[in-house]
């Protein structure tokens, strides 16, 4: 394929070299560039592609696309190579992207979910619904890539442009007839779903997080870009029951579906139980609306009755049956959200991935309302993410929990007690118990060996990951794998401490 073919579809201007040389492959990162291919510089919040151009001469790199002309330029020689100049490097990549791969999402049916929580939750109950009724499916998201049930690992909820066609096209190959994405307000801000046409999209919920450095400046441009989704899609699927739905509609001449509570709603539940029987933790729910039908959700809590009535809408819309809706959401289970791990006890050990204020309300209040003995919330916070989040969420466990074990989670390049002191901080605002336990392993036993009858034990924050991030560095770190051995260790204990 030609840089002349690849560039088809935005504007650009030669400044050295032809655009009719041929080009074997895309590359953003200057460590995995080849000969005769295409280094696109990507200017970023850490580092900015235009800084190695030195690094892409000497590897044989064909053709270097960019934003702007960096000074150093005039010190490289760059002899063989043809330069190009476009407006928007990040929007070049993923428009470059989309020929090389031959625009493999006009062969699929793409979903696009968007909202502060339930992605996730939601994106798998939309798989699970549509292979419940017979069509392959893959999906793109926090918890990695699946083309069926083969997985593949992700180090972004939405990858870099040319990631997410490159997986296009590979579940293409593979025969998947749709795909369900998870589309962050980083990704459409980054433009790495730029140029998908989905055939739906989604809002869950919005709610003030990931506003800080690196993130989004404000909650307007956050909103913004939330919103953006709804320019590439066909038909979009909206929580009515969220504050700013109108917000995420405006300006958009689509069609809209709205699922909430009300009556109005083009699905909702007029009734919902709360199961809990025989290790099953759920709800059980009667749909009104466009249709109606009464289902049970293998998840509990009132987040995943919307998650599910997203689920139910986007299904209905695109023909599946109710009897593959009920038997996918029965079955429903998702590593790390609200996942109840067995004991041998007359306890309840939960792994969840709330690691925001909203998401950690959302499930404490759920739990309450199983009444259980005590609820003890083990958790941390991020470093080098907005402090707010840290005040909010020890406020949060310290109204919710009857104990709370603060502990680390993804410190990144900050101290961690810095991080566990502006935790404390909020909890200092309210009558909340707690214990400081700085090693998360440690923090973990301690909640499992002095558990009491009835406890509800829920560990937030890490939910599917398995890793840490401490000084700079991804260690490895399964909270699951952790809590076996945990439990194994206390097996082994002559005598139970209470």
């Amino acid at each position: 394929m030609t840089l002349k073919e690849l560039l088809c579809g935005i504007s650009y201007v030669v400044i050295k070299g032809n655009d009719e040389i041929p080009i074997s492959d895309i590359v953003y990162d200057s460590r995995k560039t080849v000969e005769n291919c295409a280094f696109v510089c990507i200017s970023g919040t850490i580092t900015d592609g235009h800084r190695f151009l030195r690094e892409a001469e000497q590897k044989g790199v064909s053709a270097i696309v960019m934003e702007h002309l960096p000074i150093q330029l005039t010190e490289i020689h760059l002899n063989h190579m043809t330069i190009v100049l476009t407006e928007d490097s990040k929007k070049a990549l993923a428009c470059m992207s989309a020929n090389y791969f031959a625009h493999p999402d006009r062969e699929m049916m793409v979903i696009g979910i968007t909202g502060t929580k339930g992605k996730t939750t939601t994106a798998h109950m939309i798989k699970a619904i549509l292979e419940a009724d017979g069509r392959k499916t893959g999906m793109i998201g926090t918890m990695g890539s699946y083309i069926g049930s083969q997985k593949i690992p992700l180090l972004h909820t939405t990858p870099p442009s040319y990631e997410v066609y490159r997986l296009l096209r590979q579940m293409a190959e593979e025969g998947c007839k749709y795909v369900v994405m998870e589309v962050s307000s980083q990704g459409l801000k980054l433009s790495r779903v730029w140029g998908i046409q989905f055939a739906a999209g989604i809002f869950t919920n919005i709610s003030t997080d990931h506003i800080g450095v690196g993130e989004h400046r404000n909650f307007e441009e956050y909103l913004y870009w939330k919103s953006r989704l709804f320019c590439q899609c066909e038909v979009g699927i909206i929580n009515q029951d969220e504050t700013f739905h109108e917000k995420m509609e405006e300006g958009h001449f689509i069609p809209f579906l709205h699922f909430g509570m009300e009556s109005n709603a083009d699905f909702y539940f007029d009734t919902i139980k709360q199961e809990k029987r025989n290790g099953f933790l759920g709800l059980s729910c009667n749909l009104k609306g466009r249709v109606s039908f009464s289902c049970e959700i293998g998840m509990p809590g009132r987040f995943n009755a919307y998650n599910a009535l997203a689920a139910i809408a986007a299904a209905i819309y695109f023909g599946c049956s109710p009897s593959a809706i009920c038997d996918a959401l029965f079955n429903i289970r998702v590593k790390g959200r609200t996942e109840l791990i067995p004991v041998n006890g007359d306890y309840h050990l939960m792994i969840d991935y709330a690691h925001n204020a909203v998401s950690l309300e959302s499930l404490l209040k759920m739990l309450r309302s199983y009444e259980p003995g005590r609820i003890v919330c083990l958790f941390g916070c991020g470093g080098n993410r907005s402090r707010y989040r840290r005040y909010a969420m020890g406020k949060i466990s310290g109204q919710y929990a009857d104990f709370s074990i603060l502990t680390e989670d993804n410190s990144r390049e900050e101290p961690l007690m810095e991080i566990i002191k502006d935790i404390i901080e909020g909890m200092h605002q309210t009558n909340g118990e707690y214990i400081v336990i700085p090693s998360r392993e440690d923090a973990i036993y301690y909640s499992i060996k002095y558990a009491l009858p009835g406890d509800m034990i829920v560990l937030a924050g890490k939910g599917h990951e398995d890793y840490m991030e401490q000084n700079g560095h991804r260690i490895h770190f399964s909270e699951h794998e952790i809590v076996q051995k945990i439990l194994k260790r206390i097996a082994n204990e002559p005598e139970r401490n209470q």
